[in-house]
């Protein structure tokens, strides 16, 4: 790919201003002797000189050699438009490579300009794609996704709908054989799962799990394809499952992973993910069935998952605190102390990772909290109920009136206070603890399902403290 791209950024480079190029002898077509040729327009070489180079960067971008090459792509990109005004011909393809590569760097960077200014220009190269193109289906779906990448950042509905009509669009232009077709349906099926994240329209993903389960047809063993494929038709089921309850569709996505990972192999790039995603799917069918073979491997399964996710991996704080807490689960199960042990010191990492300011910082001083506070219950030892307590205040200070986890940090930390007093029988801490149940109870306003709990909690706390 290096000599590649110095080859191309050379033919450039020999193509300066005045400069006319004939066609060489070896590059004729045959029966051409003879023959006159016209030099190539200057013009021409230029712009398939920039229009070639800026892809060689943008792929070479994409195998992760060369960061800087996405930026020269996109400068490279702007050029070849320059050289396409309105009513050239070639201007929606310059106008589409150009907005590839912005969409590109706004996935690497963050930064919202890049993802306007390529929705823009996927939309203008839409305009310019004739009806009937051979590359409007794929023009269609570059547009339809930078919408679903804005939509994912500003939450605009009205986005979304479009892109699902677009790639709707561009399915009908990809019947069968077309060799876009499984990408299409792939599209279509994202963006419908999306909706029903956000509007909950129960025909979205049933249509979804057909469109995967198309798709996935078209890419048979050997596809590149395949494995993303598999990946996206398994979560839709077990979300499905979490909406129904229908064990078939867990089962179902469980198989579906298992396939996955198998084209997965050691040094892939998102083996990592494809054993979180079976890890979960075991764990989840655990807690349905209560086979603890399922539990025993989605552990193994998290372990290998962390050895994937060396110190400065970002989702190492994730991989800690999935294998943490299914550990925990297999403690409630066979009341082994040394999986409780692990699970405090796994927590213990995690947390370490989020530092203040990190959204799940309050999960995890939660998680360190709760895992303490039973080892204490499992010990007896006074400065583990003590530690717990101290993580389940700076949870609590990390979620102000009208967070969702307020209520149940509230009762933890009541109920380990109250704990803690019928050990030492200190009165300032029986006093904390009904006001504490006093806090939580305006939470549970009469209908909520834990009202009475609430009610028999405050009245135990004012009992004890009578």
């Amino acid at each position: 790919m290096a000599d590649e791209v110095e080859g191309r950024r050379a033919t450039l480079q020999n193509s300066p201003p005045g400069h006319c190029h004939h066609i060489p002898a070896a590059r004729r077509p045959s029966g051409s002797i003879g023959l006159h040729y016209s030099p190539v327009p200057l013009v021409i070489l230029i712009d398939r000189s920039l229009s070639n180079l800026a892809c060689c960067l943008h792929d070479r971008f994409k195998r992760g050699t060369v960061p800087s090459d996405l930026d020269e792509s996109i400068k490279l990109h702007r050029a070849a438009v320059l050289l396409h005004p309105p009513g050239h011909s070639g201007r929606f393809m310059s106008l589409n490579n150009l907005a590839n590569s912005l969409r590109d760097r706004f996935k690497q960077r963050g930064v919202l300009s890049d993802l306007d200014e390529s929705t823009e220009l996927h939309r203008a190269a839409v305009l310019l794609c004739p009806p009937g193109h051979s590359d409007r289906p794929m023009f269609l779906n570059n547009l339809g996704n930078s919408l679903a990448d804005k939509f994912k950042q500003r939450g605009v509905l009205s986005d979304l709908n479009e892109a699902i009509e677009l790639h709707r669009a561009a399915l009908i232009l990809c019947p069968s054989g077309h060799s876009h077709r499984s990408m299409s349906l792939n599209n279509l099926a994202n963006r419908l799962q999306n909706r029903f994240w956000q509007q909950g329209i129960l025909s979205d993903p049933n249509e979804a799990i057909e469109l995967y389960q198309a798709a996935l047809i078209l890419c048979p063993p050997g596809h590149f394809d395949r494995s993303g494929f598999l990946n996206n038709l398994a979560f839709s089921l077990k979300h499905r499952f979490k909406q129904r309850g229908t064990l078939s569709d867990l089962d179902e996505a469980i198989e579906l992973y298992r396939a996955a990972l198998l084209l997965q192999p050691p040094g892939h790039s998102v083996r990592s993910m494809s054993l979180n995603n079976l890890a979960d799917s075991l764990a989840t069918r655990f807690k349905q069935r209560g086979i603890l073979s399922d539990l025993d491997e989605a552990i193994e399964l998290h372990r290998a998952a962390l050895l994937l996710c060396p110190p400065g991996h970002s989702l190492r704080s994730t991989s800690l605190g999935n294998l943490a807490t299914d550990i925990v689960q297999r403690f409630k199960q066979r009341g082994m102390l040394s999986d409780l042990d692990e699970s405090i010191e796994l927590f213990r990492a995690a947390l370490l990772l989020r530092p203040h300011g990190h959204p799940d910082r309050s999960g995890s001083l939660g998680n360190v909290a709760n895992s303490l506070r039973d080892r204490f219950k499992q010990r007896g030892i006074l400065s583990d109920l003590d530690e717990a307590i101290e993580f389940f205040r700076a949870a609590l200070l990390l979620c102000s009136p009208g967070h969702s986890d307020r209520f149940g940090f509230l009762n933890n930390l009541a109920n380990s206070i109250g704990r803690r007093f019928q050990q030492r029988g200190i009165l300032s801490d029986i006093d904390e603890a009904i006001e504490l149940r006093r806090a939580a109870l305006p939470l549970c306003p009469p209908g909520h399902s834990d009202r009475s709990l609430s009610l028999y909690n405050l009245a135990t706390s004012l009992q004890d403290g009578f």
